[in-house]
């Protein structure tokens, strides 16, 4: 096992880097591996820098707690490598020669881990690069990072390559790789949830276990947990980046192709590279990182103009870009230009509108650029030109134009037409947003304010309820106040207000909230009888979602209500029959309270009998979109319940029978006892 650690302490300078994208990927080259500066500080407390070697790869402050030793620190790999044929040197090449750094647990042989952080200078690309840990076998490591804003990276950004053993790549015998561990059987693992890259499963102090990586997320740090299982262990990390070129031609007048300024621009937007062009117009910017977002621009030489962009966006993320052409032609015969600044604080104004006004109904329009400059080609000759510009919102007065002549068979640009803007006076308004009280502010309240220009400027109000919105230009402005959820504005929810030309101070501008009306509905319904007429005194129990009962009693003509009640879902309305009367249908509807009031509950009873009618067909249970409609199945007025006894005609008959039978039996007893003639008694 390797016992070297390497590590070291520079302060460089990020060399800039340019990316343009877009044309004919190539297959990226490698530019060697990254270098280390020597350790700085005492065990426990080292610090380094690492420097990969394409053009705008940031710089990495190294911070670690590895314990010190004469394994720990820079090496310079002449005998510990990345062969060729290692699945990292395959795409990277041999690391042979190349600086890689060695570092230890916090402690000799035993815990806490050392923790080594790599914080770069700004987030690194998210492809073509990679860092390779070696010697994982009688230890682990657990890696994380962190994104631009800070948040962590899950494991899978890390981009985990894969497994080798470089001590069997290129079977040349090393010192560091002795034959009895040089059987390439040592091979890490790795856990894609914890992020740990695991040892040998034994523990062995063996050689050459290592693994690769290729983060697909912006990194701003890196950081290395590295912790003792077994033994004395040491490991190594390796770190290496590809770069691509970007390259185009500027077409250009002939003589004037040569010295033309391109400039390369990080997706940041700071410049980081600048290059003239050959005298066939070409250029080229070698051997960059490989961000996504690079901004290649042409500076325009006096005398010619564009009819296309001057500046392109490049993706350099997997290969060469060339053909990031620019076309520029000859001005004829002048140009007219000039700059736009700002009287108070002597900057350019972007984006003021300028008129150039010529001989034969000439009229052109321009926009001032990032530096406040703006320029008319192909002027022609002709006498009493005037450039004019618009006020911005926000200045005052209309400045003076400024007049130039193009003379005859000269081609001199006419420069220095040039305007200063002054700021208008500007006003402010205040106020507070009150609730019920005096002092009763309400803070976080959208104020907002729209004027003259058609902007919109909002400000929110305070803890205690003020708010302030200065820098207004003069005119008119409506203001309103935005009322929170669960309240209203007492009073005018708007209002307008004047800024006057030079400029003043609107106070007073107060609104008034109170808690919003809370909104309720009704229920209601009727009981009637089967013939459909209201039946009166008869009691409905209402159940709330929250098993609150509320009873209501039918008026004359069957009807109930229940007022003041809150949408929701899971109400219940329950009827009981009068005395002597049956339910004909459920006694109980379930329904909700959507928005709206309910008014379609029916209940259904009838005279006779004691009891729901077991015959009855049910109601189905009405839900939100009925709106709780639900009645019972009608019947005749004059309807019974049958109950399962014999039909009627059989009672009727067999009462008429039993009176005659009655009826026979009398009269036959009378006969039987009436004496007979002649004989006494």
């Amino acid at each position: 096992m390797i016992r070297r650690l390497l590590l070291g302490l520079v302060t460089t300078s990020l060399v800039g880097t340019l990316a343009i994208a877009g044309m004919n990927p190539a297959a990226a080259a490698s530019t060697g591996w990254a270098d280390f500066a020597d350790l700085n500080g005492t065990s426990r407390m080292f610090t380094t820098t690492m420097s990969q070697r394409p053009g705008g790869f940031p710089v990495a402050l190294v911070t670690t707690d590895s314990v010190g030793g004469s394994s720990v620190g820079v090496q310079n790999g002449s005998s510990t490598f990345l062969p060729a044929q290692t699945p990292v040197g395959q795409k990277y090449g041999s690391s042979h020669s190349q600086p890689y750094l060695t570092l230890r647990p916090n402690r000799v042989n035993g815990p806490p881990p050392s923790v080594t952080t790599y914080s770069f200078e700004r987030p690194t690309p998210t492809s073509g690069w990679t860092f390779v840990l070696g010697d994982i076998d009688a230890d682990q490591v657990t890696i994380s990072g962190t994104g631009p804003d800070g948040t962590p990276v899950p494991p899978a950004g890390l981009g985990f390559r894969g497994v080798f053993n470089y001590c069997t790549a290129d079977m040349i015998p090393r010192p560091e790789c002795p034959p009895a561990k040089n059987d390439g059987s040592a091979l890490p693992s790795w856990d894609a949830v914890s992020g740990t890259l695991l040892g040998d499963s034994e523990a062995d102090d063996t050689a050459g276990a290592s693994a690769w990586f290729e983060p697909t997320a912006p990194l701003s740090s890196l950081t290395l947990r590295y912790a003792q299982r077994s033994g004395n262990p040491v490991y190594q990390t390796w770190f290496s980046a590809l770069a691509y070129n970007i390259s185009g031609t500027v077409s250009a007048p002939a003589g004037q192709r040569s010295g033309i300024t391109v400039r390369l621009f990080d997706p940041s937007g700071e410049m980081v590279s600048q290059t003239q062009t050959a005298a066939d117009g070409s250029y080229i910017f070698p051997g960059q990182a490989t961000y996504n977002g690079y901004r290649a621009e042409v500076l325009r030489p006096n005398g010619l103009a564009s009819d296309g962009p001057l500046a392109r966006l490049v993706d350099l993320s997997s290969g060469d870009q060339t053909g990031v052409d620019f076309t520029l032609r000859a001005m004829m015969p002048v140009q007219a230009s000039g700059t736009v600044t700002d009287t108070e604080t002597k900057a350019p104004m972007p984006g003021v509108k300028v008129m150039l006004i010529g001989p034969t109904d000439l009229r052109r329009t321009g926009v001032t650029d990032a530096d406040g400059n703006y320029l008319f080609d192909n002027v022609p000759v002709g006498q009493n030109y005037l450039v004019t510009v618009e006020v911005p919102t926000g200045f005052s007065g209309s400045p003076a134009g400024r007049s130039f002549n193009v003379p005859a068979n000269s081609e001199a640009p006419v420069g220095g037409l040039d305007f200063e803007m002054t700021p208008a006076p500007a006003g402010s308004v205040s106020g507070t947003v009150r609730s019920r009280g005096p002092n009763a502010g309400v803070g976080n309240v959208g104020v907002s304010v729209t004027g003259p220009d058609g902007l919109q400027r909002i400000a929110r109000t305070a803890p205690n309820g003020s708010y302030r919105l200065s820098g207004l230009p003069p005119g008119a402005y409506r203001i309103s106040v935005e009322p929170p959820t669960g309240t209203e504005v007492v009073g005018d929810a708007d209002a307008t207000f004047t800024i006057a030309g030079g400029g003043n101070d609107i106070n007073g501008e107060d609104f008034r909230l109170q808690r919003a009306a809370a909104v309720s509905y009704t229920v209601s319904g009727a009981v009637t009888d089967t013939g459909r007429v209201g039946v009166a005194d008869v009691t409905v129990v209402l159940t709330t979602p929250q098993g609150r009962e509320i009873s209501a009693t039918t008026a004359g003509d069957g009807t109930f209500a229940f007022p003041d009640l809150a949408a929701g879902a899971g109400y219940t309305a329950t009827v009981k029959p009068p005395e002597r009367s049956s339910l004909r249908g459920r006694n109980e509807l379930r329904f909700d309270i959507t928005g709206r009031d309910v008014d379609t509950l029916a209940f259904t009873v009838s005279a006779g009998s004691r009891g729901s009618d077991p015959t009855a067909s049910s109601t189905p249970t009405p839900t939100s979109s009925t709106l709780g409609s639900a009645s019972a199945t009608p019947v005749a007025a004059d309807a019974l319940p049958f109950t399962g006894g014999p039909p009627r005609i059989l009672l009727v008959g067999g009462v008429a029978a039993l009176l005659l039978g009655g009826v026979l039996i009398v009269v036959g007893r009378v006969r039987t006892t009436r004496p007979r003639a002649g004989r006494r008694p």
